[in-house]
């Protein structure tokens, strides 16, 4: 997810933009995620946590969490409140309130 990102940032900066284009996450990391989060439950507030972090920080992208609430809505095996439940606890305050779907 990480590396799509990077390349969503670096292609903004080659072209000039300001904000860079983000596209949704691609349906086999979602798959990947999904797969993960049903075998480690208790993981997902860190992971998604780790991942938020390595965005703002790292590639200085601050609204990554409506990205991922979309893209799991749209390709996730899970239902949708189970991923809203889940993301609920691992998201920022920001991204609690917003349904995408």
């Amino acid at each position: 997810m990480l590396g799509g990102l990077a390349d969503d940032v670096e292609r903004a900066r080659k072209w000039g933009k300001g904000e860079p284009s983000l596209g949704d996450i691609r349906t086999d990391v979602v798959k990947l995620l999904d797969w993960y989060i049903e075998r480690k439950p208790g993981h997902a507030a860190g992971l998604f946590g780790e991942i938020l972090l390595i965005a703002r920080t790292r590639l200085d992208l601050q609204k990554l969490a409506s990205l991922i609430r979309r893209s799991f809505h749209l390709d996730s095996a899970m239902d949708g409140d189970t991923i809203d439940a889940l993301l609920g606890m691992a998201l920022p305050p920001s991204a609690k309130s917003h349904r995408t779907h």
